[in-house]
């Protein structure tokens, strides 16, 4: 079993959670991921400002396609997050706060 059948085997979200960190130990993925949800963020209140349905509908596409092109780009995996959604969404959240502060405390180590 690969390490994406056993996030999709698990029976609750902190066992998914365990899995999912794996999939995302390489710090250019989760960077990544990062840009991802930032870039969705964005657009998504950039859509609400200009009143634009485009623009809305684009923030997941392009979460998706920078978050799952970092995983074939970096470590040549895939996921399949429609599979589990508000596990993925959840944990996205997740990871990106994670991200966040870890970037916060590495600037803050070289100060």
């Amino acid at each position: 079993m690969t390490s994406s059948d056993d996030l999709y085997a698990a029976t609750s979200f902190g066992e998914f959670w365990e899995h999912y960190q794996k999939l995302h130990a390489n710090p250019r993925v989760r960077a990544a991921h990062a840009v991802a949800t930032a870039a969705g963020l964005g657009l998504f209140f950039l859509a609400i400002k200009r009143r634009a349905l485009a623009l809305a509908l684009a923030a997941p596409l392009v979460d998706h396609a920078i978050a799952q092109g970092s995983h074939r780009y970096f470590d040549g995996a895939t996921t399949r997050p429609l599979r589990r959604p508000w596990w993925h969404a959840r944990a996205e959240w997740r990871l990106f706060r994670e991200t966040l502060r870890d970037a916060e405390y590495r600037l803050h180590d070289k100060l």
